[in-house]
């Protein structure tokens, strides 16, 4: 493809010149009744003053009113995301290593855009495996398979999981080549 001066788009292989600029093709475009004139492209970033303005990272100190950042629901005014329960590898390469549940969804995959981030398992999907979540108004957890999105079969107790389940204490799950327990320590004995 290739763009005249006027800043037509043609197939060079099929013309040698513009067919538009040379009205090889009879085309006049409707309502206009004789050949326009089109702007010629421009590259976002060719700092051209129509340009689009470069993304801001999340890290830089733009103003809030420049960004939007989802913030956990039940983050404190500390900035504090309470934990909620833990899962606790218990068998596979990292044997003993722990990770921390907090309140609402916790996504869980290959990642670091993965609240619960498995990078040590090659095993695990980068695509998004499970989510525990956590009710906080009946203090009960739940973990549901992401479907149609990771590539691994889920286990909960053994049973492969194929819709949400409520999660009890010492509950095993397994996620690529690992095995977790869960631990709550939010449940109907304490929570705050």
């Amino acid at each position: 493809m290739r763009q005249c001066p006027k800043g037509h788009i043609y197939d060079e292989k099929m013309s040698k010149e513009c067919p538009y600029c040379n009205n090889e093709s009879g085309f006049v475009p409707i309502g206009l009744g004789g050949q326009p004139d089109f702007p010629k492209t421009v590259p976002i970033a060719g700092g051209e003053d129509n340009a689009f303005p470069p993304t801001v990272p999340v890290e830089s100190s733009a103003p809030a009113s420049a960004m939007s950042v989802t913030v956990a629901l039940e983050e404190t005014e500390s900035g504090i995301n309470p934990v909620r329960g833990w899962l606790v590898v218990t068998d596979g390469e990292k044997k003993g290593l722990s990770f921390e549940i907090h309140g609402e969804q916790n996504s869980v995959g290959r990642g670091g855009r993965f609240d619960i981030n498995l990078s040590f398992d090659k095993a695990v999907s980068s695509d998004g495996n499970a989510v525990i979540a956590y009710d906080s108004k009946n203090d009960k957890f739940f973990l549901s398979p992401v479907l149609g999105k990771g590539k691994n079969n889920i286990y909960h107790n053994d049973a492969m999981l194929l819709m949400p389940v409520e999660l009890h204490d010492y509950d095993r799950i397994q996620i690529g080549a690992a095995t977790y327990v869960f631990r709550s320590f939010c449940n109907e004995d304490f929570t705050y």
